[in-house]
């Protein structure tokens, strides 16, 4: 057994902040439908607020992914590691 006793800051925020992109394009994706179904029904025209939900979402989402991250980093770092020890994996 090998044990996780820290881990890089930099590194998981760049990781959580790459999946955050991919999260806020997909919920982009979703606001833009949703919004072009919403006006349809309710007659009113709003083109742009597709577009923008598609290009805020990602930026949005991969800025709060990536503070999460670093954030997430610092705590397991210098609090759960000290206390409870490190994340225990099996490698071959």
């Amino acid at each position: 057994m090998k044990t996780i006793t820290q881990v890089g800051q930099k590194t998981l925020a760049n990781l959580f902040g790459i999946f955050g992109v991919f999260y806020g394009v997909v919920i982009g994706l979703f606001l833009a439908l949703f919004s072009n179904i919403g006006s349809s029904i309710t007659g009113t025209v709003i083109p742009s607020l597709g577009i923008i939900s598609i290009i805020i979402s990602p930026i949005a989402y991969g800025a709060v992914g990536y503070v999460s991250g670093y954030f997430s980093a610092s705590v397991y770092n210098k609090i759960i590691v000290p206390k409870l020890g490190g994340i225990e994996i099996e490698l071959e």
